[in-house]
């Protein structure tokens, strides 16, 4: 068991200062190293806790979905569907905001870390890699969290849409079933979307604004910068976790392919097999996956914007008496 004493002063440009203390117990610390690795650590975080907000500040901003709101409502709407079908859709986008405004911080924090993990100023000491191990580890988890989260940002999209809709995309949906949200896919929702004829909430739509809608949802997933992130979620979350940076922190499998081994002539007089003894090279780059998962939010908040311009689709979910159509 071992005590620490922490002190932080904060210095003002005017020389002003605060400072705060907290005294704290550790135990069952390892010998050797242990107090040394704690320190070093707890400095790289709050080191890295000094440098997240530049990389926030660069991503793009998502307060024009925050905005307050003024709902007004009819007595009929609350017996035609038309409050639930506006309400809903003004909490879809709150919950759009709440899942932004995480994957910002997420992404901010993950790109600091790994700015920490490469601290120079760690070079040399004793559990220089035991601290960078362990900031390697914070980053890819709050990257990985990250990536997840973008994951949500056009279902909830979909969804938003499907509850100003009137919940009419999607035929024969079973809201009896304890898991019939499932069935609320991308998929099914974008399917639902382009049978406007036998659909009274669709037919209702003009259809320039029909068409905007139906260029979102074709756009929203075609990024390049997209496709590489499904890629990588789709490893971490249903896969074996793929290598980023350090391949020696990561599992490895070695490949049951053989290869044929030709001749002078060309013609086949055996096969191989390479076997690694190793863990090669790292599957991913961190700051190459970082970019496309910037870029990814950056195509998403724009689709977004697209969709928030059109005042049916807006935070306030504009109604149709509202001169829309």
């Amino acid at each position: 068991m071992a005590f620490a004493n922490f002190r932080i002063t904060f210095e003002s440009e005017s020389g002003e200062t605060t400072v705060f203390e907290k005294r704290l117990e550790f135990t069952d610390i390892r010998e050797p190293g242990g107090k040394e690795f704690i320190a070093q650590y707890l400095l790289s975080i709050s080191a890295m806790e000094s440098r997240w907000n530049a990389y926030l500040l660069a991503l793009p901003n998502v307060n024009n979905f925050m905005r307050e709101t003024t709902q007004k409502f009819k007595p009929e709407d609350f017996f035609s569907g038309g409050y639930v079908d506006r309400f809903n859709t003004r909490e879809m986008w709150i919950e759009i905001c709440h899942v932004l405004l995480r994957l910002r911080v997420l992404l901010a924090t993950s790109r600091a870390y790994h700015d920490q993990e490469l601290e120079p100023s760690l070079n040399g000491n004793l559990e220089e890699e035991s601290v960078r191990w362990h900031l390697h580890l914070d980053k890819i988890e709050r990257f990985e969290l990250a990536v997840i989260m973008l994951g949500k940002v056009n279902e909830l999209a979909a969804r938003l849409v499907f509850e100003r809709l009137g919940a009419s995309l999607i035929p024969n949906l079973d809201k009896t079933k304890p898991n019939w949200e499932r069935d609320l896919t991308w998929t099914n929702i974008k399917k639902g979307l382009a049978h406007k004829t036998g659909n009274s909430y669709l037919a209702a739509i003009p259809d320039d604004e029909y068409k905007k809608m139906q260029a979102i949802f074709d756009d929203f997933l075609m990024t390049e910068n997209g496709t590489r992130i499904r890629a990588y979620r789709n490893k971490v979350v249903h896969r074996r976790t793929p290598s980023v940076d350090r391949p020696d922190l990561y599992t490895h499998l070695e490949s049951r392919d053989w290869k044929p081994i030709a001749d002078e002539a060309g013609s086949p007089k055996g096969w191989t097999r390479t076997i690694s003894l190793g863990h090669g090279a790292a599957e991913y780059v961190f700051t190459e996956l970082y970019g496309d998962a910037v870029e990814m939010l950056r195509h998403y908040v724009e689709c977004l914007e697209r969709l928030n311009a059109i005042p049916r689709f807006s935070p306030e979910a504009k109604a149709s008496s509202d001169n829309l159509t």
